[in-house]
C-alpha cells in the first residue's frame, strides 16, 4: 500500500526548500541588528558569518530551519553586506555542530522554542476529530505551532505524525463499531453490497447501495415515487443507526467526509 500524500511533490518541495527573496525582502531578512553585529565579531570564520545571518534571515521569514541549504544568490549578498568575498564561503566548513549551535541561538534570541512532539501529537490528535482533510489538518498544525512560538519541523516530521493519527483514528472508529453494532445491524449493511434488480430492466443489476446514492432527475411520478421510496428506507436506516453514530461522536466535518467518500467510491467486482 503506498503512503499517504498529504501535500503533492511540488508543494512538499517548496516547504523544505529556503524561501526566494525579492531585492526587498533580502535588504528586510538580512538586516543586522546592533546584537547580530556585536556576535559577528565572535563568529571567526567568514563562512560562520555569513551562514548565520542567512540561517537567522531565513527563520525570521519561516520560522524554521533549512538542513544548511543556502541559496547562492544570499550568500552572494549577505558576504558583500559585511564585507567579505563570496569566494570565501566554503559550506563543507559549516559544521553541524556550528548549525546546531547557531539555531539554539537564533530560537533564544526571537523568543521561540523547539518542536515538541508530544504537543504536536496532542494538537493533531484533535484536529483529526474534527476535519478529516489531511492537508488542512497539516495548515492547521503549522499555524498552531506558529501560535506557539514553536519551531516548525521537517514537512516529513509532520506528515508522519498526522497520518499516524488519521490511521489510529480510522482503527478506533473501526473497532467501537464491531463493538456497538449488533449481528441484524452487520447484516443489513452487508446487504447493501448485494445486488438487485434495477426497477425499469430487470436485466440490469445494481448494488443496493449504488440504488442509493443515485436519484431520478424526472418528474415522472413513478420516477419521483422511487425517490421518496428512497429517502424513506433511508431515514428509517437514520433512526435505527442514530445511537451507533451518537456513540462515535463524529463531527459534522467528519459525517461529510465519510458521505463523500461513499458517494465517490467503486465497489470492487469479485469474481
Amino acid at each position: 500500500m503506498s503512503k499517504m500524500r498529504i501535500f503533492n511533490r511540488l508543494e512538499e518541495s517548496e516547504f523544505e526548500s529556503p524561501p526566494k527573496f525579492n531585492s526587498a525582502e533580502r535588504k528586510q531578512f538580512f538586516a543586522i541588528s546592533n546584537t547580530t553585529d556585536d556576535l559577528l565579531e565572535k563568529l571567526g570564520t567568514p563562512t560562520n558569518k555569513v551562514c548565520f545571518l542567512i540561517t537567522m534571515g531565513y527563520f525570521k521569514a519561516r520560522r524554521r530551519f533549512f538542513a544548511r541549504q543556502f541559496l547562492q544568490v544570499d550568500i552572494e549578498f549577505v558576504a558583500e553586506k559585511i564585507g567579505v568575498n563570496p569566494l570565501e564561503i566554503c559550506l563543507d566548513n559549516y559544521s553541524r555542530e556550528t548549525y546546531a549551535r547557531h539555531q539554539r541561538f537564533i530560537i533564544q534570541y526571537f523568543g521561540w522554542r523547539k518542536f515538541d512532539e508530544d504537543f504536536a501529537k496532542l494538537e493533531v490528535q484533535s484536529l483529526v476529530s474534527i476535519q478529516h482533510r489531511p492537508k488542512n489538518i497539516l495548515l492547521d498544525l503549522i499555524e498552531s505551532l506558529n501560535r506557539k512560538k514553536m519551531v516548525i519541523p521537517s514537512y516529513n516530521v509532520l506528515s508522519n505524525l498526522i497520518i499516524d493519527a488519521i490511521n489510529e483514528n480510522e482503527q478506533t472508529l473501526s473497532e467501537t463499531c464491531f463493538v456497538l453494532l449488533n449481528k441484524n445491524q452487520r447484516l443489513k449493511l452487508d446487504s447493501f453490497l448485494q445486488k438487485e434488480s434495477n426497477n425499469d430492466e430487470s436485466s440490469d443489476w445494481s448494488y443496493q447501495l449504488t440504488l442509493f446514492k443515485k436519484t431520478y432527475q424526472s418528474t415522472k411520478p413513478l420516477k419521483i415515487k422511487a425517490n421518496l421510496d428512497d429517502l424513506k428506507a433511508l431515514q428509517q436506516l437514520y433512526l435505527e443507526f442514530h445511537p451507533v453514530i451518537t456513540k462515535l461522536n463524529l463531527s459534522n466535518a467528519s459525517v461529510r467526509h465519510y458521505a463523500y467518500l461513499v458517494i465517490k467510491s467503486q465497489i470492487p467486482q469479485i469474481s
